[in-house]
């Protein structure tokens, strides 16, 4: 029997009934990927519950957030990425607003979710909101590094354009001394 390589394995996780073991290490991997390119400062692997998998890293403000990839329910998710966000605020409207134009022809192809690929999700949870991708195709690793971008703009652009000064300190603990905007 052929021996299968890494290689190989990271091609053969996006499809389809594609084993879960081999799907988390694939997104484990690509995740890593962006904590050694210094995107994140800090990586944990994940912690595997059936068809979930949580990783933890350290990114914006300092804060630790988890990254789930649940292959049973076909979701890839930041839980509580935006934490005590009010119900039906202005900041969740705007949010889902300004996220969900990356579902549209607005954004540049490269910059865009792929229907074929994912769809948004941006749920209420705890307090916070949660931002997902719907894996569609098998499609985890395409959705994963989605997901990880679209986190980036939040946090990069959202955040720092809108009226979200007194969030970011308040909420994300932004040192109000170093910060500039």
């Amino acid at each position: 029997m052929p021996m299968v390589t890494r290689r190989k394995k990271l091609r053969r996780s996006g499809r389809p009934g594609a084993d879960p073991g081999v799907v988390s290490e694939a997104v484990g991997h690509l995740l890593k990927g962006y904590a050694e390119r210094g995107v994140f400062r800090g990586f944990s692997a994940g912690q595997r519950r059936g068809g979930a998998t949580t990783y933890r890293m350290v990114w914006h403000h300092g804060r630790q957030f988890r990254f789930v990839l649940d292959t049973t329910a076909g979701l890839v998710s930041f839980p509580t990425l935006l934490p005590e966000v009010p119900s039906r605020s202005p900041m969740q409207r705007e949010l889902k607003a300004f996220l969900g134009a990356f579902e549209t022809d607005d954004v540049p192809v490269h910059r865009r979710i792929d229907p074929a690929k994912g769809q948004l999700r941006i749920t209420r949870r705890a307090g916070g909101l949660t931002v997902g991708l719907l894996v569609k195709n098998g499609e985890f690793e395409y959705c994963t590094r989605r997901l990880v971008h679209l986190a980036q703009e939040v946090f990069l652009v959202f955040l720092p354009d809108g009226p979200y000064y007194e969030y970011r300190v308040e909420k994300l603990g932004l040192d109000p001394n170093v910060a500039w905007a």
